[in-house]
């Protein structure tokens, strides 16, 4: 008995250590950020390379290069130190699997990305610098973030709505009225599954043939998996492994052909 107590330890204290640290040094109360591991990052990238057919070590250097984006940070911290969302915002800048979300994009080149759910926008920002270099290269595509609180998307402004507008209202009404087809689509709104089986029967019919579906909610429900049968997509799921954070971490769920 001591010996299974001994080894149960091992592994559950050392996040419960790391809670209370995170209790006084964060001041996120929820949607909360981090990095990861570094061979989760590696995951991620043999993740991203499946889903697009790109060799998994270009899929690495487009991590690397959110990573290392010291303009997107610096945006992201500048406007966490001095928007009035200050008190809840950390003064870093952490993509966790949005980096991802990134790599996916500069894989894919998508013409229109929507995502529902952007909260202070650090997503947003992630998707439309991802856009603004596919842009460069000559592959341009634009951001709608959509979101039903007026306040939300504060980091989502120059140069990144150069590429991302905010559309505020409801997802399945403003889904509803979009025109042209959507080549990458994310759900990260309300998180119940009713929510999310709405969201992706309401896009099911604006997505272009080459279309990725994500959905920031895969490790909660199966709803994405459903959509994927039902469409005859395959289905992929990564999960997040924090660095030196309490949190279990999220995930990337994708429907892909």
């Amino acid at each position: 008995m001591p010996w299974r107590l001994k080894n149960a330890l091992t592994t559950t204290l050392p996040p419960v250590a790391r809670s209370f640290a995170w209790t006084f040094r964060s001041r996120e109360h929820y949607n909360y950020s981090y990095d990861l591991q570094p061979f989760n990052l590696e995951y991620l990238a043999a993740f991203v390379a499946v889903i697009t057919g790109v060799p998994r070590k270009v899929a690495r250097n487009y991590i690397g290069e959110i990573e290392n984006d010291s303009a997107l940070k610096n945006h992201v911290v500048r406007l966490n130190l001095s928007h009035r969302e200050r008190f809840v915002a950390d003064a870093e800048a952490r993509f966790g699997r949005r980096m991802g979300w990134y790599a996916l994009i500069r894989a894919q080149k998508p013409r229109l990305v929507v995502e529902t759910g952007v909260d202070k926008g650090l997503g947003s920002c992630a998707i439309a610098a991802a856009l603004l270099r596919n842009s460069a290269e000559g592959s341009p595509g634009r951001l709608l973030a959509l979101d039903i609180n007026p306040e939300a998307g504060y980091l989502l402004i120059k140069p990144y709505n150069d590429v991302g507008q905010m559309v505020y209202g409801d997802s399945l009404a403003s889904i509803a009225s979009m025109k042209d087809e959507v080549d990458f689509f994310i759900h990260d709104s309300d998180h119940s599954a009713e929510h999310e089986a709405n969201e992706l029967r309401a896009v099911e019919s604006k997505l272009s043939s080459r279309a990725l579906v994500l959905s920031d909610n895969a490790d909660c429900t199966d709803e994405l998996l459903k959509f994927a049968d039902r469409n005859g997509r395959r289905f992929l799921f990564f999960a997040e492994e924090p660095l030196n954070h309490w949190w279990t971490g999220d995930g990337i769920g994708v429907a892909f052909r």
